[in-house]
């Protein structure tokens, strides 16, 4: 396990300061987190998806060719759009085969997102295996941690563009 992870959703809380559209300075780090978390009573996964708003914001921009703003997260559009973006460039693979994600919501706080799904239908879980190129357009840095949790036994890992899978064994 990587040691610094423990301290990572402390760090990316704190790490942007409050934003405005006059200071369009982009944070120093292009980073991304995906937590799946599996009990074998619950039968389903949740994947969280959390990352900066304005990097979320310039992906539907470049990817819809629109001004997205994001601070109207209940807005049917944002959300549909957010889902298909996410779906489109992450994708979990367990025991081999391809889960369905389906959009559950989507919450801002102050420069973050969270982006919530579910994966149903599971009964157990040897493997995961998630390819994730979230912003991969955007940033030639762009950092993945990947976040795995079953039944209480949690891995995690990193993903550095160019590189876009990394899998874990239970």
């Amino acid at each position: 396990m990587i040691g610094w992870l423990t301290y990572f959703p402390l760090i990316f809380s704190f790490l942007l300061p409050g934003s405005n559209e006059k200071n369009k300075a982009r944070h120093p780090l292009y980073i991304a987190v995906a937590q799946i978390d599996y009990n074998n009573s619950d039968k389903f996964a949740t994947l969280l998806c959390k990352t900066f708003s304005d990097d979320l914001g310039l992906a539907l921009e470049k990817r819809y060719s629109r001004k997205q703003n994001i601070g109207t997260a209940d807005n049917a559009t944002i959300l549909s759009e957010t889902a298909d973006y996410i779906n489109s460039h992450l994708q979990v693979s367990i025991n081999g085969k391809v889960a369905k994600i389906t959009f559950v919501k989507l919450t801002r706080e102050e420069n973050t997102v969270s982006v919530n799904f579910k994966i149903e239908n599971i009964t157990d879980i040897k493997r995961v295996e998630v390819t994730d190129t979230i912003f991969y357009e955007l940033y030639d840095k762009q950092i993945h941690i990947v976040y795995i949790t079953v039944n209480g036994n949690r891995k995690s890992n990193r993903i550095t563009n160019p590189q876009s899978k990394v899998a874990f064994d239970f």
